[in-house]
C-alpha cells in the first residue's frame, strides 16, 4: 500500500492535494490520451528506481515535488510523442535529469524558505524541446493528440475553462476538465472558487489587449488557474485580502505569458507553467521577507484545513505571538501596562509592572520604609526557559521618595529564550540574584527578589520582552500564557491596569492523571437509559511525526499534548464518535485543584459536519470572527463541566473515569492489577 501511495501521490500533488486515491483516479483519467498516461508512469517509475538506487528514498517521500516534476516531464513528452522505445528512453533520461535538478533547486530555495513548485519541469521541458529540434528520429513518433473520448460544449468560455483545467495534466479536453473540476470541488470549495475567479480575471483582462476570442482560446490560460489557487489558498492563508492578491498575480501573469510566448515561439518552445512559477515565487519571496502575517507556514491537505489550523492556533493557543509566564507566585496587581502613563513609552512601551496591593494600598503603616511594601523581598521567578545572558545586582535599593535616574533599569536579569527572544526583569533587590551569566533556567526557578533599584518609585517587578540581549534594547509585544483573575482562568492574553492576577499553580496529581503512555488501553462501557449498550476502547498511539493520539476501533483519532500547565486536544480525524465528543467536553484541562472557569474556542470541524461544515469553512475565509465560538468550562478538582456534558477523573487512577454526555455515560472499566485496562 505504501508503494502505491508513493506512485500515485504525485498525480494529486500537481493540484496541491495529497490524497493518493485522487492520484489513482487522475492516472486512469490520463488514459484519455494513452501516451500521456504511459510515459507519465514511465517517468515516475524510473525516478523512484533511481532514487532507491542512490538511497535517498526519505527525500522523495518527504518532498513530493521530486516526483511530480518528473511526472509532468513524462506527461509532456507523451503529449507530443507516441509511446516507442526511443520516447521511453528519452523519458527515463529526462526524469532522472529532472529529479537531480529538483534536488539541487530545493537545496538552494530552502535557504529562503521558498517552494520550487514546477520550475524543474518548466526548465527541463525547455531543454527537451530545444534538443528535440535536432532529434530527427522523434519526428516519426509525433501524435495527433486526439482523445479517445470527449464531449462538445457550445459555450466557448465554459469550454475553455474546462480545457484549461485538463491542460494542467496535458489533457486539454472538456471531459477531462469537467472531471477535474468535480475533483477540486469535492476536496476544496476555496480552490474551486479561486480556479474560476482566476480564469475569468485572466481571460477578461487579456481581452483588453487582444480579441476576446483569442483570449478565451489561449493555450496558457491554465496559468491563471494555478496562480489563483496557489496564492489564494495554498501558500497564503485563505482570506479576502489574499484573494485580491491572487487576482493581482493573475493580472500580472497576462503580460508575462504574452512576452514569453513571443520570445519562446522563436525557438518553438512551449511556455507551459513558467509564468505561474515566476509570479508565485516573486509574491512568496516578497511576503515572506516582509513578515506577512498570512503566509502559510503549515500547509495542510486543503486550503480549508490550513485555514482551520491557522485560526485554531490563533484563537486557542495565541498564534505566533511571543508568550511568557508571570514572573511571580501569589496575587499581584498590574501597576503599568503597554504604553503606560509613566515610563512605558516609545521603543520601551511593551512592558508590564506589577505590585502587591492589600485593601487598596501597596504598603502597610505609612509606607515610609521599603519593608512596609508588600512586594519588597518577594521572590521573582523565571518566566521562560533559557540562558542568563546578562545581569547586575550591586545597585542599592532606593529609599522611598528617591529614584536612581542614572541607572534606570536598576538591578536586572536578561534571559535568552529557547525561541530566540529576550526577557528582561528589572528593579531587583540588591545582592538578591541567585543565578549567574551562562546558567540555564526553567520556568519557575527563583531568580532573585523584588526590589526598588533603578528608576523605581516603589518596589515592583518590571518585565519586558526585547529584540536584543543588551540593556535598553527595543521592546516587542508579548502575551502571558495564563493567569487567574477572580476565579476565572485566562489564556494567551494581557491583564488590564489595576487588575489583580495570579499564576496557575500546577497540581502534580492532576498532571499525573493525564500522563498517557504509548499503547495504554482505556476501556469503557456505554450506558444509555441506565442500560449497557456497548463497550468501547481508546488506545494510545503515536504517528510518524511523534504526535500522540487516542484511537478507537473505527480508527478515529483524537490528538493530544501537554503544555507546562494544562493538557489539551488539538486535532481530530474521523467521523462521529465518542472521541469527537471527548474533544468537545475537554478541549483544555488545567492542572489545577481549585475551582476555576475558563473559555475555549472549539474548531468548527468539531462543532459541525456535512453541508453546514462546508458552508462555515467558506464563510470563515471572508470573516475570521465566525470561527470565534466561545464556550465556558468549569474545572473543579475531579471534574470538568460545560454545556456539552462532564468529564470526571478518578482520585487514584489515570485517565477519564466517566465521560458524561447529554443522554449517554461512558463508565470506565477497571481490571484488577492493571491501572490502564
Amino acid at each position: 500500500m505504501d508503494k502505491l501511495k508513493i506512485l500515485f501521490k504525485p498525480f494529486a500533488s500537481i493540484l496541491f492535494l495529497r490524497d493518493y486515491r485522487l492520484g489513482v483516479f487522475v492516472f486512469i483519467l490520463s488514459f484519455l490520451l494513452p501516451s500521456v498516461a504511459i510515459l507519465g508512469m514511465v517517468s515516475l517509475i524510473s525516478t523512484i528506481i533511481f532514487a532507491e538506487f542512490i538511497k535517498i528514498r526519505d527525500e522523495y517521500l518527504k518532498y513530493g515535488f521530486y516526483l511530480y516534476n518528473s511526472l509532468l516531464v513524462g506527461m509532456g513528452v507523451g503529449y507530443f510523442y507516441d509511446v516507442s522505445l526511443i520516447t521511453i528512453i528519452i523519458t527515463i533520461i529526462l526524469s532522472i535529469f529532472t529529479f537531480l535538478f529538483s534536488f539541487g533547486l530545493h537545496k538552494i530555495f530552502s535557504y529562503w524558505y521558498m517552494p520550487i513548485l514546477s520550475l524543474p519541469f518548466a526548465f527541463m521541458s525547455m531543454v527537451f524541446y530545444l534538443a528535440s529540434l535536432k532529434y530527427t528520429t522523434l519526428l516519426s513518433n509525433l501524435i495527433s493528440k486526439y482523445t479517445v473520448f470527449d464531449i462538445q460544449i457550445n459555450y466557448e468560455l465554459i469550454s475553455s475553462y474546462f480545457k484549461s483545467l485538463g491542460a494542467i495534466f496535458f489533457l486539454p479536453y472538456n471531459i477531462a476538465g469537467i472531471i477535474i473540476m468535480f475533483i477540486i470541488l469535492f476536496y476544496s470549495r476555496i480552490m474551486f472558487i479561486m480556479s474560476v475567479l482566476g480564469f475569468l480575471a485572466g481571460v477578461y483582462f487579456h481581452s483588453l489587449f487582444i480579441p476576446l476570442y483569442s483570449a478565451i482560446h489561449s493555450p496558457y490560460n491554465f496559468n491563471f488557474i494555478l496562480i489563483a489557487i496557489a496564492l489564494g489558498g495554498v501558500f497564503l492563508i485563505p482570506n479576502l485580502k489574499n484573494y485580491f492578491l491572487a487576482i493581482i498575480g493573475v493580472l500580472l501573469s497576462v503580460l508575462l505569458i504574452d512576452a514569453m510566448e513571443v520570445f519562446f515561439n522563436m525557438y518553438s518552445l512551449p511556455v507551459y507553467t513558467m509564468p505561474f512559477n515566476i509570479v508565485v515565487l516573486l509574491f512568496l519571496m516578497l511576503l515572506y521577507w516582509i513578515g506577512y502575517k498570512y503566509y502559510n507556514f503549515y500547509i495542510k491537505e486543503t486550503p480549508e484545513k490550513s485555514l482551520l489550523y491557522y485560526l485554531s492556533n490563533i484563537y486557542r493557543f495565541g498564534g505566533n505571538d511571543i508568550k511568557i509566564y508571570l514572573p511571580f507566585t501569589g496575587k499581584w496587581t498590574v501597576y503599568q501596562t503597554f504604553d503606560g502613563e509613566w515610563t512605558h513609552k516609545g521603543k520601551w512601551k511593551y512592558a508590564y509592572d506589577f505590585v502587591i496591593r492589600k485593601n487598596g494600598k501597596t504598603y502597610a503603616n505609612d509606607g515610609l520604609f521599603l519593608e512596609d511594601y508588600y512586594a519588597f523581598g518577594k521572590p521573582v521567578i523565571a518566566p521562560i526557559n533559557g540562558y542568563i545572558v546578562a545581569l547586575r545586582d550591586d545597585l542599592p535599593d532606593n529609599f522611598i521618595g528617591n529614584v536612581d535616574r542614572i541607572n534606570n533599569w536598576g538591578n536586572y536579569i536578561i534571559i535568552k529564550s529557547d525561541y530566540g527572544f529576550y526577557v528582561e526583569i528589572s528593579h531587583l533587590m540588591q545582592h538578591s540574584i541567585t543565578v549567574k551569566v551562562g546558567d540555564y533556567v526553567k520556568y519557575g526557578d527563583i531568580l532573585g527578589k523584588c526590589g526598588n533599584s533603578g528608576y523605581s518609585p516603589e518596589p515592583h517587578i518590571h518585565i519586558q520582552v526585547q529584540k536584543y540581549p543588551y540593556l535598553g534594547s527595543e521592546t516587542v509585544p508579548f502575551k502571558f500564557v495564563e493567569y487567574i483573575k477572580n476565579r476565572f482562568l485566562y489564556f494567551y492574553t494581557l491583564p488590564k491596569k489595576d487588575e489583580e492576577v495570579e499564576p496557575l499553580v500546577v497540581d502534580k496529581s492532576s498532571k499525573l492523571r493525564l500522563n498517557f503512555i504509548l499503547d495504554e488501553v482505556y476501556k469503557y462501557e456505554v450506558m444509555k437509559n441506565e442500560k449497557i449498550t456497548e463497550k468501547v476502547e481508546f488506545k494510545v498511539n503515536m504517528n510518524e511525526n511523534g504526535e500522540f493520539y487516542f484511537k478507537d476501533s473505527e480508527d478515529n483519532r483524537l490528538y493530544f499534548n501537554s503544555a507546562e500547565k494544562f493538557f489539551y486536544f488539538y486535532k481530530y480525524e474521523g467521523g462521529e464518535s465518542y472521541l469527537k465528543e471527548l474533544f468537545k467536553l475537554a478541549p483544555k484541562i488545567p492542572f489545577i485543584n481549585q475551582k476555576v472557569k475558563f473559555i475555549d474556542i472549539l474548531p468548527i470541524d468539531i462543532l459541525y459536519r456535512g453541508i453546514k461544515l462546508i458552508f462555515q469553512e467558506l464563510l470563515i475565509s471572508f470573516n475570521y470572527k465566525i470561527f470565534e465560538k466561545k464556550f465556558i468550562y468549569e474545572k473543579d478538582f475531579l471534574s470538568l463541566k460545560s454545556k456539552f456534558g462532564e468529564v470526571v477523573f478518578s482520585f487514584y487512577e489515570k485517565g477519564f473515569d466517566k465521560i458524561i454526555l447529554k443522554d449517554t455515560i461512558l463508565r470506565r472499566i477497571y481490571e484488577e492489577n492493571n491501572n490502564t485496562n
